[in-house]
């Protein structure tokens, strides 16, 4: 299904064709660094994965897509909304691999999945992110959301830095 399109990016939901994608990007030096192990190791784990993703379009109506080059069709990254347990608003989430990395992907398609937000009519979108990742401090901060401060994300000794934008 299609999210967004523009004149250089798509945004839609990831299927079961994007698995190689998938295990290659969430295996990243970086994304491992800054975002976690998500236990996609293997070509079946991307799938298993992948499903899961799809589970969650039914039952939230949105969840991470998959982030194309309009002209090529190469996979860039993964951006969305994704409601974790311990927060009260969906939070963004986005990825893009680091062979694309400077090229304003990561922000185009974060100003598509807030638009996106707004035709499901969420007052507010939240982000978290590592304190010492500046990169997507500084992506947060252009795209207009504010500094709620360290949160210590419930039953780890994770710390990260809570974000809030309001849509409304």
């Amino acid at each position: 299904m299609l999210i967004h399109s523009d004149d250089n990016i798509l945004l839609r939901h990831i299927t079961l064709g994007d698995a190689d994608f998938i295990l290659d990007l969430y295996n990243q030096p970086a994304f491992k660094r800054f975002i976690g192990d998500r236990g996609v190791n293997d070509l079946q784990s991307a799938k298993d994965f992948i499903t899961k993703t799809q589970g969650h379009y039914q039952q939230h109506g949105f969840w991470l897509y998959l982030v194309e080059d309009k002209t090529s069709g190469e996979s860039l990254g993964v951006n969305g909304l994704v409601q974790r347990p311990y927060l009260n608003a969906p939070d963004i989430g986005f990825a893009i691999s680091e062979q694309y990395w400077g090229q304003g992907f990561a922000y185009e398609s974060s100003l598509a999945v807030l638009e996106h937000a707004k035709t499901l009519h969420l007052p507010e979108v939240l982000a978290i992110t590592s304190p010492d990742n500046s990169s997507s401090v500084n992506l947060l901060v252009k795209l207009g959301f504010s500094d709620q401060g360290i949160q210590l994300i419930p039953d780890t000794n994770e710390e990260v830095t809570l974000y809030r934008h309001t849509l409304t």
